[in-house]
């Protein structure tokens, strides 16, 4: 018998603002699937539906048969989508340290019972953060405070990974 490999499967429609959006696509679970486009054509917006972030008025997510929304009114809220999203501006804690900001992303999963899949020093060493760690996001460059986000969310254990950093978005599984 053969086994069918996980799947993610998107259908978004709605009206933000003035800019309409319909799209649909069912992409592996596994790996890195990419959104591309010119300017405006609502890169952002589906990755923002995907989060949770925005409610389009029609919308279905499914991820390795674990339904997210649909038709019915069932809408998982973004705190309880397992996703590391990474904004075009960090925004990071400013009263927190970089050791803090990267650690807040982990311990909201520890009382979960999220298994581990990436380590908190793992993290650092392959950002390159041991020399930030002390320091305040005020005293960042903004490489280094994405570096940090990107940390964070790492250390969120997500299932799903939007990267939304320049004019390519990608979904990272």
């Amino acid at each position: 018998m053969m086994t069918q490999m996980p799947r993610l499967s998107a259908r978004f429609r709605g009206r933000f603002g003035s800019f309409a959006l319909d799209v649909g696509f069912e992409a592996p679970a596994r790996g890195i699937t990419a959104l591309f486009g010119p300017s405006g054509c609502g890169k952002t917006t589906v990755l923002r539906c995907v989060a949770g972030l925005q409610r389009p008025d029609e919308g279905s997510f499914i991820l390795d048969g674990e339904v997210w929304q649909d038709g019915t009114g069932l809408f998982r809220p973004p705190h309880r989508r397992p996703i590391g999203y990474v904004f075009q501006e960090a925004s990071l804690f400013a009263h927190l340290s970089v050791r803090a900001n990267l650690l807040y992303g982990h311990y909201r999963t520890v009382g979960l019972g999220v298994s581990e899949a990436i380590g908190f020093t793992e993290v650092v060493g392959l950002l390159g953060l041991a020399p930030l760690l002390e320091r305040a996001p005020l005293h960042l460059s903004g490489g280094e405070r994405q570096r940090v986000a990107v940390g964070r969310a790492l250390l969120s254990q997500p299932k799903l990974y939007p990267d939304s950093l320049g004019s390519r978005k990608s979904l990272r599984l």
